[in-house]
């Protein structure tokens, strides 16, 4: 979730709180103005620090985008610099505010550590996170075992004001800082064969009402590569819509029943299952032929903005795998359809 719509949430719901009797009318133009002016509404040296987070994300991603023209080697040093510039930002932020979660978060994202230090590191806020929303956030419960109880994190789905666990989740900011970073953690335990680790910390993402995420993508792809083809379809049953639509239209899903049906030698299923994913995902063929570098996340996935982002952030979390899956690639290049696909894709985007 966007820090420019969690931030303007958080603040319009503590104006809210502070002015109960509000016509419904002033709270329309509160709202409106809210998301014009969040700066106005920023009384607090917390919410002054997560609109200073705000700014210094969006500058990061803009001087990114920007970057798309340049050869390697000058991507490679602007990049290097712009994190460099980046992360002295953030970490004044930290220094005001150890509550701007998504901070800390991207600190150490771009840092530029090995997956092992990094893992780590990351856990080490998650575990602050969740004893500071625990210990300091009336009515949530993160207690695992409580999952019964508590399946939203809230103890109760709808307050006594009215306000459902949805709408809170997606106005707590440190709440929603301690999602993104399992988010990343599950990514990175999926790209270092850690799979059994990120279905945990998916999963726990996944029970969250009010925060958009793809985090089935990720359990999908674990199932596949753990070879557990009962769980696989198990979880499609049970999540059969996501944020984009429908699962079975997902790239996540379509790449991961193929992966899944290959490794379990069903060679002629596994074919269809990859034509079915080229001719239903847009960029799935060349982006599985000519695996393309991507920016870490930062700190979740980002929204999609080309037909084929999807295909391509699939793709990409499955790179690990893929490699790991002998002979694969080479499998789905001679696939009838496959090369073919590739090639003009590549055309008609200039690739």
């Amino acid at each position: 979730m966007d820090s420019t719509v969690y931030v303007p949430r958080y603040l319009e719901r503590l104006y809210l709180s502070s002015h109960p009797d509000l016509t419904p009318a002033a709270r329309e133009l509160v709202h409106a103005d809210v998301a014009k002016n969040p700066e106005r509404y920023a009384t607090t040296d917390h919410a002054k620090a997560l609109i200073s987070y705000s700014r210094v994300h969006s500058k990061l991603m803009t001087s990114l985008d920007r970057m798309d023209e340049l050869s390697d080697e000058e991507f490679e040093t602007e990049r290097n610099k712009l994190f460099d510039r980046t992360g002295a930002e953030l970490q004044a932020i930290c220094a005001a505010d150890r509550l701007c979660i998504d901070a800390e978060l991207l600190t150490i994202l771009l840092a530029d550590t090995p997956i092992d230090p990094c893992l780590s590191d990351l856990m080490k806020l998650e575990s602050k996170t969740r004893g500071y929303l625990s210990d300091n956030v009336d009515g949530l419960d993160l207690d695992p075992d409580h999952e019964p109880d508590a399946p939203h994190f809230w103890k109760h789905r709808v307050l006594i004001d009215g306000t459902t666990a949805a709408e809170l989740t997606a106005s707590e900011p440190t709440l929603i800082g301690w999602l993104h970073t399992l988010e990343a953690i599950s990514y990175l335990c999926l790209a270092s064969a850690r799979y059994r680790a990120a279905l945990h910390y998916s999963q726990i993402v996944m029970r969250a009402e009010g925060y958009p995420n793809r985090a089935v993508g990720t359990e999908l792809l674990a199932y596949a590569r753990l070879e557990d083809e009962n769980a696989f379809f198990d979880l499609a049953r049970k999540h059969p819509d996501t944020i984009d639509g429908k699962l079975e239209d997902s790239p996540w899903y379509l790449l991961g029943r193929t992966i899944l049906l290959y490794k379990t030698d069903k060679m002629k299923s596994a074919a269809r299952a990859l034509r079915e994913l080229v001719g239903r995902c847009d960029g799935a063929a060349y982006f599985l032929l000519n695996p393309t570098y991507m920016c870490p996340y930062l700190p979740v996935r980002p929204a999609p903005r080309e037909s084929w982002d999807l295909s391509r952030q699939a793709l990409w979390e499955a790179d690990s795998i893929i490699a790991d899956t002998p002979d694969f690639a080479v499998w789905a290049e001679s696939v009838d359809g496959v090369a073919a696909a590739s090639e003009a894709f590549a055309q008609r985007n200039g690739f």
